[in-house]
């Protein structure tokens, strides 16, 4: 038996120690908890993740989407006329290209940018030293006037208005300014020539007569082609008006009343 008794003892003190402590502290070494019912686990804990060395890229940004313009429905521009099928004007009495009209004619056909038509030019004034002035309707809503000087010619083609503001007068308008004046030129319903001008005096100084033409249509139309010319701004009390020689047609003649 060659045990120490004081090792015993000191094994005995420790074991005492050791129930002291656990009565000081519930426990020297806990024992292991008893294992939870099924309905009481907790949730797992959600993984976690190392932060990436580069950086994310930003998300996009949501587009946002334009303001929509106002819808604007324009007014559609009317239909265009159909062709007039009224045909070229023909030319008829004095109006019709003679002999002594081919110089006035051939400076026209020097000068315009417009197709002269052959057969179809009324001329009507025939002045002296290569002076005149000559016209052709393609239809009845398009007119072309030449002025000639000194046998260089200006020529002008333009729509007649839709609209006028005196019965019968289609048109009154300045054709082409000359070194004496300016020449004007007048459309007027019907053949009621000659026309002249009406007045208590005589025109003023300067002032050209007026020579008219009449131009015919197919359909039995019939328009009154008139020029005179008149100083720059001159304008006399006594030829106000020019008048058709049955005076079934009168307009004014200044430059007031300018289509």
């Amino acid at each position: 038996m060659g045990a120490d008794p004081m090792g015993r003892t000191a094994v005995a003190v420790a074991a005492a120690g050791c129930g002291l402590v656990m009565v000081a502290t519930a426990s020297c070494a806990m024992p292991p908890a008893p294992p939870m019912s099924p309905g009481a686990q907790p949730a797992a804990a959600a993984p976690s993740y190392a932060p990436s060395s580069s950086p994310s890229p930003e998300p996009p940004s949501p587009s946002v989407p334009a303001p929509a313009s106002p819808s604007f429905s324009p007014t559609p521009p009317p239909p265009p006329e159909p062709p007039s099928q009224s045909g070229p004007a023909e030319p008829v009495g004095d109006g019709k290209v003679t002999a002594a009209d081919l110089p006035l004619l051939a400076a026209v056909r020097r000068a315009s940018a417009a197709a002269v038509p052959d057969g179809a030019v009324i001329v009507i004034n025939r002045g002296p030293e290569g002076a005149g002035e000559l016209a052709w309707m393609p239809d009845d809503r398009t007119y072309c006037l030449a002025v000639i000087r000194e046998a260089r010619a200006e020529t002008s083609c333009k729509p007649l208005p839709k609209s006028w503001a005196r019965i019968g007068i289609r048109l009154v308008t300045k054709g082409a300014a000359t070194g004496a004046g300016t020449v004007f030129f007048a459309v007027v319903d019907g053949g009621h020539g000659p026309y002249a001008y009406q007045g208590a005096t005589a025109p003023g100084p300067g002032t050209g007569p007026v020579h008219d033409a009449t131009a015919a249509f197919a359909a039995g139309r019939t328009l009154s082609l008139l020029t005179y010319e008149r100083p720059a701004g001159a304008g006399t009390p006594g030829d106000q008006y020019i008048c058709s020689a049955d005076n079934a047609i009168c307009f004014p003649a200044l430059d007031a009343y300018v289509g």
